[in-house]
């Protein structure tokens, strides 16, 4: 116990010292700085806690919607091609025809007779609307005399009668005017109103003439062909004829030319006529 107690003694004594030493050198100490402000203490209030600060992480998630409207103008086209089948233009079964031409002799006969004119018209039929038919033809064709030969001679001037055989060919049918070419080829009869006679030039030459209807030179006739009654034959007044040629029709208008060839005596006469027409 005395001990115990010596020892608490020392260690007071040891603690007094050394809290005198310290105070004795804290007065000592002119250097020290001092604050300029007081800050009262009183004993007797609490010491205030400095305040809390607390860590706040806050996460803010915004969500953005974007809208964007784009306008966009699409023009189409469309082109469409309509093909229409146009309607076929009929052939025409039946055909009634006029027309008006120029005729030309040819060979000999030009010698003595020119040029004149053909007054033409025909009925055709083509059994269903075929490209074959049947045509029956009628001319009236007059060819003046040639002045220098016989001033007075009249020339020739005939009628004719045929029938033809017509074959057809439509080019366009779709067509309005509806083309077509033809070829035609028949025999026939010809009836004389006045024929002068012609010398032909062949070797040996031989005089031609129409039967009774062959004009007879009775006064001066210069270069023209003398022929006595007794040279002519009875049966030669109407000789028949033969023919083929070819034509053209656009719409209802056609063109046409043929070779005739008429069965006069001792030698064929012929010529050819053009003509132009219209068909019903």
């Amino acid at each position: 116990m005395k001990t115990r107690n010596s020892a608490l003694c020392a260690l007071g004594l040891a603690a007094a010292i050394t809290l005198g030493g310290a105070l004795t050198a804290a007065a000592q100490d002119t250097t020290r700085a001092r604050p300029q402000t007081r800050i009262p203490v009183r004993k007797d209030q609490p010491v205030v806690a400095p305040p809390r600060v607390d860590t706040v992480t806050v996460t803010r998630t915004d969500t953005v919607v974007r809208t964007r409207t784009d306008t966009v103008t699409v023009t189409r086209v469309d082109t469409v091609t309509r093909i229409e089948e146009l309607p076929l233009q009929p052939l025409g079964q039946w055909q009634f025809g006029i027309g008006v031409g120029w005729a030309a002799p040819t060979g000999d006969w030009r010698n003595v007779v020119k040029d004149g004119y053909d007054i033409h018209a025909h009925i055709g039929w083509f059994p269903g609307a075929n490209v074959f038919g049947l045509r029956l033809d009628g001319d009236y064709v007059a060819m003046g005399g040639r002045e220098t030969d016989c001033s007075a001679c009249p020339g020739a001037k005939m009628f004719q009668a045929g029938l033809d055989a017509v074959l057809r060919f439509p080019l366009d049918r779709k067509s309005p005017v509806n083309p077509q070419i033809y070829f035609l080829g028949g025999a026939g009869l010809t009836w004389f109103n006045d024929f002068t006679p012609y010398r032909t030039t062949e070797r040996p030459p031989v005089v031609v003439t129409a039967g009774d209807n062959t004009f007879l030179v009775t006064g001066p006739a210069g270069a023209a062909v003398v022929v006595r009654t007794s040279d002519l034959t009875d049966d030669s007044g109407s000789p028949w004829h033969w023919d083929v040629g070819a034509g053209i029709q656009l719409g209802k208008f056609f063109i046409e030319s043929k070779y005739v060839a008429i069965n006069t005596e001792n030698k064929s006469s012929a010529y050819i006529p053009i003509r132009l027409g219209y068909n019903f």
